[in-house]
C-alpha cells in the first residue's frame, strides 16, 4: 500500500477536532425494537451494533463518524465507521471530521485497529490515551492527510470485493470483464 505514497503520523486528536462520548448508560434502560435505531456498544461484532431500540432523542448521536471502543474485554481498541444516526454507550468515543465519509472512515478504522492489541482490562483506552494515539496516514505534498487517496483506495477495494463476489455467484456474468 506504500508504492510512491508518502505517509506521516498524526495524533487522533489532530485528525478529529470533535470527539464526544456516547450518551447511553446501558441497554437495559431502553426498549428493544427490531425496526428501531442501532444501539452501539463494546463489541467487535456486527459493526458494534448490540441491538436495535426505540429512538430516544436525547441519546441519539449523529452518524458520519468513527466510533472508537474504549472499554469492553475483547473489543477494546476496535473502531467502526457509522454513516447513520445511532445511540451509543458511554464506552465509546465518537470522532467527527469534515473530511470523513464512508471510504475515508473505513480507511482510518483499518489503520486505527492495528494498535488495538496494546489495550486490555488493566490498560483501558481512556479518552486521554485515545486522543494521543498515532495514526500513520498518506499525505499530500503539503503534508496534510490525503483524503482523496484514502477514498479512492477504499473505492478500489470495494469494487474488487464486489467483483469477486459476483464472480463467485455468477461467473458467467463477469467472465467478459
Amino acid at each position: 500500500m506504500t508504492g510512491g505514497v508518502i505517509w506521516a503520523e498524526f495524533y487522533i486528536r489532530d485528525i478529529f477536532p470533535c470527539m464526544v462520548v456516547g450518551k447511553s448508560k446501558g441497554l437495559n434502560h431502553l426498549k428493544k425494537n427490531d425496526s428501531g435505531i442501532s444501539y452501539l456498544g463494546a463489541t467487535n461484532q456486527n459493526n458494534a451494533v448490540l441491538s436495535f431500540v426505540d429512538p430516544v432523542d436525547s441519546l441519539i448521536q449523529k452518524g458520519n463518524c468513527i466510533a472508537f471502543i474504549r472499554n469492553g474485554e475483547g473489543s477494546m481498541g476496535y473502531s467502526v465507521y457509522k454513516s447513520e444516526n445511532f445511540i451509543a454507550t458511554s464506552d465509546m468515543t465518537l470522532a467527527y471530521s469534515e473530511y470523513l465519509n464512508k471510504y475515508t472512515g473505513m480507511f482510518i478504522t483499518t489503520i486505527a485497529d492495528r494498535i488495538r492489541g496494546k489495550y486490555n482490562f488493566g490498560y483501558k483506552r481512556s479518552a486521554t490515551r485515545l486522543a494521543k494515539e498515532v495514526l500513520s496516514l498518506p499525505v499530500t505534498s503539503e503534508g496534510v492527510p490525503d483524503w482523496d487517496f484514502m477514498e479512492q483506495y477504499m473505492r478500489k477495494v470495494e469494487s474488487r470485493q464486489i467483483f469477486n463476489y459476483l464472480q463467485s455467484i455468477r461467473p458467467d456474468l463477469v467472465s467478459d470483464l
